[in-house]
């Protein structure tokens, strides 16, 4: 009976941890998936920066100088727009895995947890006494 509790325990801390593991993928996943699009975003904003300010030491004529502004300001406010759509895919689908994660662990979990039949108990024989 001991052996029997040894073994389903170890089972159970072996599916545990590989659940984990897989679990632990996908956040990775997500997450260098996030970072690489903010170090993108980071780097462009930079650069455009750099371009701005030497746009702006090199103009001297206000409509120039306007017409500069506005292109970076309408650049720069794509580029985010494409960030948040790209993030929004990313955890969209970071969601789906996530989903289908806890379903398929879930369902491990509820056949692993449902009880054994149990054997029906020896009857006592009655003796006289």
């Amino acid at each position: 009976m001991q052996n029997e509790i040894i073994e389903k325990m170890t089972e159970t801390g072996k599916s545990s941890y590989a659940a984990m593991q897989e679990l632990s993928a996908i956040n990775t996943n997500v997450f260098k998936s996030l970072a690489e699009l903010q170090m993108g975003f980071a780097t462009y904003s930079i650069e455009s920066g750099v371009e701005f300010v030497k746009t702006l030491s090199s103009t001297t004529n206000y409509t120039d100088l306007m017409a500069a502004e506005t292109k970076y300001a309408t650049e720069y406010g794509t580029k985010a727009m494409e960030l948040g759509s790209k993030t929004a895919e990313i955890l969209n689908g970071s969601r789906d895995d996530v989903v289908s994660f806890f379903e398929k662990n879930i369902e491990n979990a509820t056949v692993e947890s449902k009880p054994a039949a149990k054997k029906p108990a020896a009857k006592r024989s009655k003796k006289a006494a």
